[in-house]
């Protein structure tokens, strides 16, 4: 049976959740965590190891998640008149057109030759794979 030896915030890009750090019984004696959320992960490479016994926390309340207050919130948001002064710097730059047609000139689009390429594709199939009739020969 498996030891809970610790806490550390859910390694898991989308979770906030708090999960226990548990240690494996047998030889591996390796750390693994259990997420409420998320479920068990007994990823065992080094790195993963190393991380979880430097973050490991002895409480879940060294590890319980504040919420953000209303100044945090506000300086996380720049703005109207900051955003403004960012845009007004950067203008867009004119795309450079790679391509040089003349207006008026005929272009098929890339749909109907595909569609055509298509029809020749099939075409060809169907003669390649057809089989000689049997013609009687005549005798005169």
């Amino acid at each position: 049976m498996a030891n809970t030896i610790g806490y550390i915030k859910c390694p898991e890009r989308h979770c906030n959740e708090v999960a226990e750090v548990r240690q494996a019984a047998g030889k591996r004696a390796s750390l693994y965590t259990v997420c409420p959320a998320c479920g068990t992960n007994q990823g065992n490479g080094v790195a993963r190891q190393k991380y979880l016994a430097d973050n490991l926390k002895a409480t879940r309340e060294e590890l319980e998640i504040k919420p953000k207050t209303d100044t945090e919130e506000k300086t996380a948001i720049p703005s109207k008149q900051a955003a403004s002064s960012v845009s007004e710097d950067t203008k867009p730059k004119p795309k450079a057109d790679t391509e040089t047609i003349p207006k008026g000139s005929p272009t098929a689009p890339p749909v109907l030759l595909g569609v055509l390429a298509l029809g020749a594709a099939v075409i060809t199939a169907v003669f390649a794979t057809r089989k000689p009739s049997k013609h009687k020969e005549q005798t005169a």
